[in-house]
C-alpha cells in the first residue's frame, strides 16, 4: 500500500457539523487563515504528498472510502494548502475542480487526533 498523503486532524471548525450533514467535509493546512477555520478540519501538514486519483482510498481512523472522482483542481490544492471538499457521494463526476467525491458511506466521529491517509492499494 502507497501513502499519498497523511496527516492528523489538529482542529475542528464550528461549522463542521453542519457540512457533514450534507455529507460534505471540507479540509485545510492547519496554517491556513483564520477566516477559513470554522468551515473546515484543520490538519497537518503531510511528509508525504502525491495526486490522489480515482481508485485510491481515504482512510479516516481505519475506516476506508474509495475515491470515485477527482476534479480537476483538487490535487494542486491538496499538494500546496493540504485542501480540499470531501463529498461522501460516490459521484463518478466531479461537481466542482476542488472537490474529491468518495463512496456513500458514513464517515466516522471526528476528533483532535484523527489520522487521515490517502493510499493507493
Amino acid at each position: 500500500m502507497e501513502v499519498l498523503l497523511q496527516a492528523k486532524v489538529t482542529k475542528i471548525g464550528d461549522l463542521v457539523a453542519d457540512f457533514l450533514q450534507e455529507k460534505t467535509l471540507i479540509i485545510f493546512n492547519e496554517d491556513v487563515p483564520d477566516e477559513l477555520h470554522d468551515m473546515a478540519v484543520l490538519h497537518t501538514k503531510s511528509p508525504v504528498a502525491k495526486e490522489v486519483n480515482t481508485g485510491d482510498f481515504l482512510i479516516v481512523d481505519g475506516h476506508a472510502f474509495q475515491v470515485t472522482s477527482v476534479g480537476e483542481k483538487a490535487n494542486e490544492t491538496l499538494l500546496s494548502i493540504g485542501h480540499c471538499t470531501l463529498k461522501f457521494d460516490g459521484a463518478t463526476t466531479p461537481d466542482l475542480p476542488g472537490t474529491v467525491h468518495l463512496e456513500n458511506k458514513e464517515l466516522p466521529p471526528l476528533s483532535t487526533g484523527t489520522e487521515l491517509s490517502f493510499v493507493r492499494k
